[in-house]
C-alpha cells in the first residue's frame, strides 16, 4: 500500500517596500524629502496540488500556496501610477478565469525611509484588496514631507473560454509533399484574443513557422469561422467544407482551412486539424 503524505507549505510573500523603516545604519537618510512611489506591482496567490513521485510507493501529494507576480507596464504622471497588469510566461491556465483585481495584492516601490499609507477607504498594500477603481496613498518622507498618490489599474485582459493548451493532431496535404501526419502528442497553446476569439498557429509541428498564424472564432452554434491574422507571413483561408467545429463535450476543435504558399494557387497547402484540450 502506498503512503500518502499531505503537507501543507504556506508560501510568504517577503515585504516589498510596502513600507521602509528609518534604521540606524542609514543616518544619511534622516533629512530625506523623498516621498515618491517609483512602482507598483500586482501580486496574486492560489492553492497548488504537487504530486511527487505519482504511482510510486513514495508518492506524495503537497498542497502549496502559490505566488505570482502579474506582468505589467506603468505610466507614472505627476501625482499619479498607471498600471497596465497582464499575465506572465507560463501563468496557470486553469488560474486565469480566477483572477480579479477585487480581491489582489498590491505592493508599491517608495524610498529608503520613507513610509506609506492608504487613505480612506484604498486597499492596504500587502493585503488582498479591490483595485477595480482609484486607489490613493500618503507617502511621508523621513523628515516628515508628505505626497499623496493616485494608483490607477487597467482591467485585466480578457481570457476566454476556450484559451487553454491543445494536443494537436490532423493532417497536412502539401502539394509537392503530399501528405503530412502530425505527430502524437504535439501540443500548441490557443491564445485570447477576444471574447469569442482565438489565436493559432498552422502546422508548426511540420513548417516550425511561428508566423503562420490565423484566428479561431467560436460561434454560438458551435460552428467555428476562421480567418486570417494580418500579422501573419501568409493568409489562411477556411474551407467551405466541411465545417469546422468545436465540441463542447470534448472541449475539441476540427479544423478545415488552407494557404497558397507565396499566394500561388498551385502552391496549396490544405490542413485538417484538430485540436483537443488538454
Amino acid at each position: 500500500m502506498k503512503n500518502k503524505y499531505i503537507n501543507l507549505i504556506i508560501v510568504a510573500l517577503s515585504s516589498l517596500a510596502l513600507v521602509s523603516c528609518l534604521k540606524k545604519d542609514l543616518p544619511q537618510m534622516t533629512n530625506s524629502g523623498l516621498n515618491d512611489i517609483s512602482d507598483f506591482n500586482l501580486y496574486y496567490k492560489y492553492v497548488d496540488t504537487i504530486v511527487d513521485n505519482k504511482g510510486t510507493p513514495q508518492e506524495n501529494t503537497r498542497i502549496q500556496v502559490e505566488t505570482v507576480q502579474l506582468s505589467r507596464t506603468k505610466t507614472i504622471s505627476n501625482d499619479t501610477v498607471y498600471v497596465t497588469p497582464g499575465f506572465p510566461a507560463g501563468f496557470p491556465r486553469n488560474e486565469k478565469p480566477k483572477v480579479t483585481l477585487g480581491k489582489i495584492w498590491g505592493y508599491a516601490n517608495i524610498p529608503e525611509a520613507a513610509i506609506i499609507a492608504p487613505v480612506g477607504t484604498s486597499p492596504a498594500l500587502g493585503k488582498p484588496g479591490d483595485f477595480t477603481k482609484p486607489a490613493e496613498y500618503e507617502v511621508t518622507a523621513a523628515n516628515g514631507n508628505k505626497k499623496k498618490w493616485v494608483v490607477v489599474v487597467s482591467p485585466l485582459p480578457v481570457v476566454n473560454a476556450w484559451e487553454g493548451t491543445y494536443l494537436e493532431s490532423g493532417t497536412l496535404n502539401h502539394a509537392s509533399a503530399g501528405l503530412q501526419t502530425c505527430p502524437v502528442g504535439f501540443t500548441q497553446d490557443l491564445i485570447t484574443v477576444s471574447a469569442t476569439k482565438l489565436k493559432a498557429t498552422a502546422g508548426f509541428w511540420y513548417f516550425n513557422n511561428s508566423g503562420i498564424t490565423y484566428f479561431i472564432n467560436v460561434n454560438a452554434d458551435n460552428t467555428v469561422t476562421i480567418s486570417s491574422d494580418p500579422d501573419a507571413v501568409v493568409a489562411i483561408q477556411q474551407e467551405a467544407t466541411p465545417a469546422s467545429t468545436y465540441d463542447p463535450v470534448n472541449k475539441r476543435f476540427t479544423l478545415y482551412y488552407y494557404y497558397y504558399s507565396g499566394g500561388n494557387p498551385a502552391n496549396w497547402r490544405k490542413f485538417n486539424t484538430v485540436l483537443t484540450l488538454k
